[in-house]
C-alpha cells in the first residue's frame, strides 16, 4: 500500500471520499496537488462515482495548508508553474459534475481552506477553525481563494479575512456563509456522507445539467443564465432517467 503524503479515495457504494492523508496536520505537498490534478479526470470518468467527500485523514484535522518549507525551495520560475497548476486543478475540482461536500474538522487554514471554498458544500463541526494566514508572511493565498471566499461574503468581508488572518471558529463562519451546515463534534464527516448519499441517489443526468448550469452561469451576464437553464432543462425532458422516472409516477397514479 502506497505510504507518504497522498490523496487517498475510499468508495462506498455510489459515495467516495476524498481523504487527504498526510498526518497529523494533513498539509498540502506540492506532490498531493499533481495528484489532484490527476484524480480529478479519473473522478469526472468514473461511473461508480456520484458524489464526492473530502475530509481529512484521522477526522481531526482538515488540511493546515501547503508546506511553506517546500515553497520556500522554489524558483521563480517554478514558484509560478506551481501556482498555475494547483489554481487549475481546484477549478477543475470545482467544475467537476458531481457533487462535492467538504467535512471540515479541525483546522482548515490557507491552500486546505482553498479546497474547502471549491466544494459545492461546506459542513464543518464545532471543532473547525478557518482562517488564510498568508497575509501575516508577506503572502496571499494562490489556489484561487481570494476570488471564491469574495464572492461568498462579498469583497469588504473577504478584505478583512484576508488582511488579519483572524481564525474562524465554525459558529462564525456558518453566520458568514462560508460553511453551509454547523453540527456538533465528530459529525461533520457522517453528516457529509449522508448528503452526497442523498446526492448520489439522484439522477444522474439531472445532478449534471444542474451542477453545469450553476457553474458555467456563475461565468456568464446575469440574463445569459436564463438562456443556460432553458437549454438544459429541455434537453432533460428527452433524457432516459426523466422519461422513467415520469412512467413510474404514471404507474402510481
Amino acid at each position: 500500500m502506497p505510504s507518504g503524503p497522498r490523496l487517498r479515495i475510499e468508495k462506498k457504494g455510489a459515495t467516495a471520499v476524498l481523504w487527504i492523508d498526510n498526518p497529523p496536520r494533513n498539509a498540502l505537498r506540492l506532490s498531493m496537488i499533481s495528484d489532484l490534478a490527476a484524480r480529478v479526470p479519473e473522478i469526472e470518468k468514473d461511473d461508480g462515482i456520484r458524489a464526492l467527500v473530502v475530509a481529512g485523514s484521522g477526522g481531526l484535522v482538515f488540511s493546515s495548508g501547503v508546506d511553506m518549507e517546500e515553497w520556500a525551495k522554489l524558483a521563480p520560475k517554478e514558484a509560478q508553474e506551481q501556482v498555475t497548476r494547483g489554481q487549475d486543478a481546484f477549478w477543475a475540482f470545482e467544475h467537476l459534475t458531481k457533487p462535492t461536500v467538504a467535512a471540515v474538522t479541525g483546522v482548515a487554514r490557507g491552500a486546505g481552506a482553498e479546497l474547502a471554498l471549491a466544494c459545492d458544500i461546506r459542513i464543518a463541526d464545532e471543532t473547525a477553525i478557518l482562517s488564510f494566514p498568508e497575509a501575516r508572511i508577506g503572502w496571499m493565498p494562490s489556489h484561487g481563494g481570494t476570488a471564491r471566499l469574495s464572492k461568498i461574503i462579498g469583497r469588504s468581508k473577504a478584505l478583512e479575512l484576508l488582511l488579519s488572518g483572524k481564525e474562524l471558529p465554525g459558529l462564525d463562519a456558518l453566520r458568514l456563509a462560508i460553511v453551509d451546515h454547523l453540527t456538533a463534534p465528530g459529525e461533520a464527516i457522517p453528516q457529509a456522507r449522508a448528503l452526497a448519499d442523498a446526492f448520489a441517489e439522484r439522477p444522474r443526468s439531472a445532478v449534471k445539467a444542474i451542477k453545469r448550469t450553476l457553474a458555467e452561469g456563475d461565468e456568464k451576464p446575469y440574463r445569459n443564465r436564463f438562456l443556460l437553464e432553458s437549454q438544459h432543462a429541455v434537453q432533460l425532458l428527452w433524457d432516459e432517467d426523466h422519461r422513467a422516472a415520469i412512467a413510474k409516477l404514471r404507474g402510481k397514479s
